[in-house]
């Protein structure tokens, strides 16, 4: 883990610290031992969204809470440091036995971006923190908000799991931070608005060409992980969702914000604005759907609709109860799957990846 590295730096520049702060290397030696409470984890840091990615938070220490004076750029960690201090609380919290009416191993294994991790208490639960201490499902999770597809798949953590054989059961949460456009944001996704197309009805004026062409590589990807889990780790099932459809807000730092600078007001034109993120939406839960049809080893929580208007933290992000319910619906999933040893995967899906039509 990165934080070795940081508490083995840290722990050379013991000092004294002023104003009842807590030094930085405390904070590295909490997390590295697992002592750190969830009282120090609201303390020790502060979360901002990153108006540049998508379903991603800039994570900072708070300058009043910890002394970090004279070594600001270890303090530079601290998205890192949140990281570590998520997985040790899990830990600490993690069920050892599944629920009723779940058959297969566990720990199940998640990979994923800010629907599956976020910095912890300082956000709302996700599913997967609901799933874990609610549905007591075992549940090694490897997923870090803001992280896009393509980064998950390049660094390939759940591979050890799943070929291994200690996990059957794998969760997925990506591809929404790419199909919004990624550090470029959805603004050039979209057309300039245009009084003649101010119609809910006409929200298809207003998705480029160019979304659909990045969605279909987004989708390339996605389908192509699915595949090499089929080839890799013939007994796993892998799980994912296409998300809700998110409601743009004109201060929103990932959709609101490129809206407005194509002439889109959230909240003037909050029908048009929401029409146009059912779109981009829905196109991406009909090719997971598309998946879950074509391969016996993928299997798709349709999440659309089941968020409440009010059971939005933000843009993109359910509230606790907005994660409540998006947990129910991966629980009846999880517990639809056949037990391990009776799973088997036909040989279709192997053809697939070499010739299956782009």
């Amino acid at each position: 883990m990165l934080v070795a590295f940081i508490g083995g730096n840290a722990m050379a520049k013991k000092r004294k610290s002023a104003g009842g702060k807590t030094p930085f290397h405390a904070v590295v030696e909490k997390i590295q031992n697992r002592s750190i409470s969830d009282a120090d984890i609201s303390n020790f840091f502060v979360v901002q969204p990153n108006p540049r990615r998508p379903f991603d938070f800039t994570v900072g220490l708070n300058r009043s809470a910890v002394d970090f004076q004279g070594i600001e750029k270890s303090a530079k960690l601290a998205d890192a440091l949140a990281h570590d201090a998520s997985i040790g609380r899990d830990e600490k919290l993690a069920p050892t036995t599944p629920p009723k009416g779940f058959g297969r191993k566990v720990p199940v294994v998640a990979e994923g971006d800010s629907w599956f991790r976020l910095p912890p208490l300082v956000m709302p639960p996700t599913l997967i923190d609901v799933l874990q201490q609610s549905y007591v499902y075992p549940i090694s999770n490897l997923a870090h908000w803001g992280d896009t597809l393509t980064e998950m798949i390049q660094a390939g953590q759940f591979w050890p799991a799943l070929i291994s054989g200690e996990a059957d059961t794998f969760l997925f949460s990506g591809g929404g931070n790419d199909m919004l456009g990624g550090d470029a944001g959805i603004a050039r996704f979209l057309n300039l608005f245009d009084p003649d197309h101010a119609n809910p009805s006409d929200a298809a004026y207003y998705v480029k060409p160019e979304f659909y062409a990045n969605l279909k590589l987004v989708l390339q990807d996605y389908e192509s992980l699915i595949q090499r889990v089929h080839l890799r780790a013939p007994d796993v099932i892998m799980v994912g969702h296409g998300y809700d459809y998110a409601i743009p807000r004109s201060s929103g730092p990932w959709i609101g914000n490129g809206m407005m600078f194509v002439g889109l007001d959230p909240t003037f034109q909050a029908d048009l604005c929401q029409a146009i993120m059912r779109i981009m939406t829905d196109a991406f839960n009909k090719g997971l759907a598309g998946f879950a049809a074509t391969y016996s080893n993928y299997r798709f929580v349709d999440l659309r609709g089941v968020v409440g208007k009010n059971e939005w933290r933000d843009e993109l992000h359910p509230t606790a109860a907005g994660a409540a319910k998006t947990a129910a619906r991966f629980d009846a999933m999880l517990k639809s799957l056949p037990k391990s040893g009776t799973f088997e995967t036909p040989a279709i899906a192997s053809r697939a990846l070499f010739g299956r039509a782009a």
